[in-house]
């Protein structure tokens, strides 16, 4: 009972976030290859997509990250600018993209620009990054 209540109170402190329905499946389908490699980023995956409000691609605003978004956003507290495309997990990832097989793409899926998610590594250090700027979505 006490892990229902942890999980409710975490859900209600993150910020929305929105999910195209489209790209549900495949995220789902992504959370269950990783539960055995990266538990942690499947789990990460698994309570983000719990969450999500869906939406149509064509309907969603421009200002929500979504796979295959370029995103700029300031990680940690040393605040130090990124800007990267949200990609999904592939053997060789290309220079300026982040996966979803990562925490920090995780973090990224469906957040709005302007809002901050925080979430504990595996290590139980927090982290944290803020949504900039949506700069494309292809």
């Amino acid at each position: 009972m006490a892990t229902t209540e942890t999980n409710e109170t975490k859900a209600k402190s993150l910020p929305p976030i929105i999910v195209a329905e489209e790209q549900f499946d495949e995220l789902s389908d992504i959370a269950e290859r990783l539960a055995e490699v990266l538990p942690e980023v499947s789990e990460f995956l698994d309570q983000e997509l719990s969450r999500a409000k869906l939406m149509p691609l064509s309907n969603l605003p421009r200002e929500v990250v979504t796979v295959n978004s370029t995103v700029e956003f300031v990680f940690g507290m040393k605040g130090r600018p990124e800007k990267l495309k949200l990609v999904y997990p592939a053997k060789d990832i290309p220079e300026g993209c982040i996966s979803l097989a990562s925490p920090v793409g995780v973090a990224l899926l469906g957040m709005r620009e302007g809002e901050t998610i925080s979430w504990a590594s595996r290590h139980g250090d927090l982290r944290w990054l803020k949504v900039v700027k949506v700069i494309n979505r292809d």
